[in-house]
């Protein structure tokens, strides 16, 4: 660049010029109107004028090279000599001087577009930012909702006078545990809230058992964590005795471990 850019501002320039095709095409352009600018300052002379010239210095003596013409200044030649060499010299300075501007205008161009071009993207990036932290907290916004209408359900389902409230206490192996049966016979909708149990291991899953007429009947396998501290939905069922839990097998199992019945208890009445 002539040394009129630093090594930093040349490779911003290079990498613009990688990066943006309109700043490509905007230095390229400054590069050809600096070359036709050149083109037309230089002053070639006529092939016939040219021709004209080197035939009298061939064929004039005094014209030749080391003789002086006779009542000539010898010290005219000089002079004149200096003069379009002094001439010449302003003319490629003021050429250079304005390819200079040129260049200088065309990287000052370029290091806009570069500075607008980062301050774009960082502008996007805060966007982006800030788009993710809107998703989630409308992703909580929808949790809260939703865990707000299932707390409405559950009251609902819990104050509902049709609703038997069936308490599971912990059996002697496990006297700490806790659950609560709700179900409406004339509905046969189950509701199941687990007041205290261990949370299982990964392989382990517990299961609700409604005893009709002696006999177990699968009433599904229910959640931990967080859901365990509403009403759960099992399978309907017509008529029972009493409800038990016990831990099995993830996925649920056709027959309880009877080993493994956490809590139990009889519908009143």
């Amino acid at each position: 660049m002539a040394g009129i850019a630093t090594e930093e501002e040349v490779r911003e320039l290079e990498a613009a010029i990688v990066q943006f095709p309109a700043v490509a095409t905007e230095v390229e352009s400054y590069r050809h109107s600096m070359e036709e600018y050149i083109r037309m300052q230089g002053l070639n002379p006529a092939t016939d004028v040219k021709a004209s010239l080197f035939n009298k210095i061939n064929n004039e003596p005094n014209l030749q090279e080391g003789s002086p013409v006779p009542g000539q200044n010898l010290q005219q030649p000089k002079v004149v000599s200096m003069q379009e060499q002094e001439t010449k010299s302003l003319s490629w300075k003021w050429i250079a001087t304005a390819a200079a501007v040129l260049l200088v205008g065309s990287l000052v161009l370029n290091y806009v577009f570069f500075n607008r071009y980062k301050e774009f993207r960082e502008y996007k990036d805060k966007y982006q930012s800030l788009l993710v932290s809107q998703n989630s907290i409308l992703s909580k916004s929808n949790l809260y909702k939703t865990r707000l209408e299932q707390m409405q359900e559950s009251m609902e389902i819990i104050q509902d006078p049709h609703v038997l409230k069936v308490p599971l206490p912990g059996t002697k192996p496990f006297p700490e545990a806790l659950a609560t049966v709700f179900w409406n016979p004339q509905s046969q909708q189950v509701y199941l809230k687990v007041n205290k149990l261990p949370e299982p291991a990964a392989d382990k899953q517990y299961q609700l058992w409604a005893i009709v007429d002696g006999k177990p009947v699968d009433m599904g396998v229910f959640e931990m964590g967080d859901t365990a501290s509403l009403l759960q939905k099992m399978k309907v069922i017509g008529k029972a005795q009493m409800f038990a839990v016990t831990l099995e097998k993830k996925g649920g199992a056709l027959s309880p471990t009877m080993e493994q019945m956490y809590v139990a208890g009889k519908i009143p009445g």
